[in-house]
């Protein structure tokens, strides 16, 4: 792959991919501080900020191809770009975050057919966007055309699935517990891009760990296996796993094991040594953010005690994404006209958000604009007034 690609006819998000090579062999063959630009690079060119480009399937593949190579195993003296709260961390581990991302932003509701369709460009037509596109012409990224171009990464990309796969199949049953559980979420991610069966043969008896545990339930959950037998698992963060899955949206005792969760939220933060990829911050924050999506305006009062829990956490950074979900809920129609207007259920969260600190602590254009979004004051003050204090 690396020598039949026409590197220079493609691009990533900086233009050009004809540095793509440099980098991919700096990752086989360069020492630690070459690997770390080169891993760098996959993430901030080859993969910018969740966008997938013409040159990220080729890419993928290649770094597929080197997970194998033994040098890759050590751990790096360096920091390892986006290593997930692990250290010391190998370039293979930070390689398989790579196509979990890669998989992750790949995963697009859209039959084949759909996306082949939204690809298809004339030959020429093609060829002339893709040469515009890796210069420096900008203008050409806003040609109708240029879209057709991302799809195709897309189609791409579930093309490669199987071959992306089974290269990371054998890590499954690694002697590294950090490379098994990276692998893991690759699996799962590669499958549910590709629409493959998850297999994760070994994984589970390999598994040591919490950390591994939940992984394999997430990856199982996350390509529609059924995660039911471990919503009575004897570790809280095993429950929670199991009822985060997409299967378990309509039952009643997994929204009520993450609401149960969410009574520590604290102590769900600390679960994990390696925290799994799906949570992309905070554990409580998935936690939080599908227990309100799986609760109806309804459920406001008796999701109120899950805000008093997480109000003493919260933090100028993190107010919209602990309270966001579930004000959404409690002012699902909007902010009311005045006081009188309050429901008792709505003057319980808006007393909550008065009384702690966190939630006013510096100027969070988030929070505010989840406020405002709402048809509420978006400063204390204002909360205040309209509760008539």
């Amino acid at each position: 792959m690396l020598q039949n690609t026409a590197w220079d006819r493609t691009f990533h998000a900086y233009g050009s991919a004809a540095d793509a090579p440099a980098h991919l062999l700096a990752l086989a063959e360069g020492d630690d501080a070459a690997r770390t630009r080169a891993l760098d690079y996959l993430h901030s060119a080859i993969l910018h900020q969740g966008t997938l480009y013409p040159a990220t399937p080729p890419v993928a593949l290649c770094v597929a191809g080197l997970l194998d190579r033994p040098s890759l195993g050590f751990p790096a003296t360096g920091t390892i770009p986006r290593a997930r709260g692990a250290a010391p961390v190998s370039p293979r581990a930070g390689l398989l975050e790579f196509l979990t991302d890669v998989a992750v932003s790949a995963t697009v509701d859209a039959t084949d057919a759909e996306l082949a369709a939204r690809a298809h460009l004339p030959g020429d037509e093609r060829e002339r966007l893709l040469r515009a596109c890796a210069s420096d012409d900008e203008l050409a990224w806003l040609e109708p055309g240029a879209e057709a171009l991302l799809c195709q990464a897309v189609v791409d990309l579930r093309a490669a699935a199987p071959a992306l796969a089974g290269a990371v199949h054998p890590f499954l049953t690694h002697g590294d517990p950090l490379t098994r559980i990276r692998a893991v979420e690759a699996a799962g991610a590669l499958a549910r891009m590709g629409g493959l069966d998850l297999d994760l043969s070994g994984a589970a008896d390999m598994a040591e760990s919490r950390d591994e545990g939940a992984v394999i339930v997430l990856a199982l959950g996350g390509t529609g296996g059924d995660t039911s037998e471990f919503l009575s698992h004897a570790d809280p963060a095993i429950r929670a796993c199991a009822a985060l899955a997409p299967a378990q949206s309509g039952n009643p005792a997994a929204t009520a094991e993450l609401a149960a969760a969410l009574a520590d939220p604290a102590a769900a933060d600390a679960w994990f040594t390696t925290r799994p990829a799906l949570f992309g911050g905070h554990v409580r924050f998935t936690l939080v953010r599908v227990l309100a999506e799986r609760s109806r305006p309804r459920d406001a009062e008796r999701l109120l005690p899950v805000l008093a829990a997480l109000a003493p956490l919260t933090s100028t950074f993190t107010a919209a994404a602990d309270a966001g979900p579930l004000l959404s809920l409690a002012f699902a129609e909007g902010g009311p006209d005045g006081s009188a207007d309050l429901t008792g259920v709505q003057r319980a969260y808006l007393r909550i958000l008065c009384d702690h600190e966190g939630f006013w602590d510096g100027r969070t254009v988030s929070f505010q604009v989840c406020l405002k979004q709402l048809g509420l004051p978006v400063d204390r003050a204002g909360i205040r007034a309209l509760l008539g204090d």
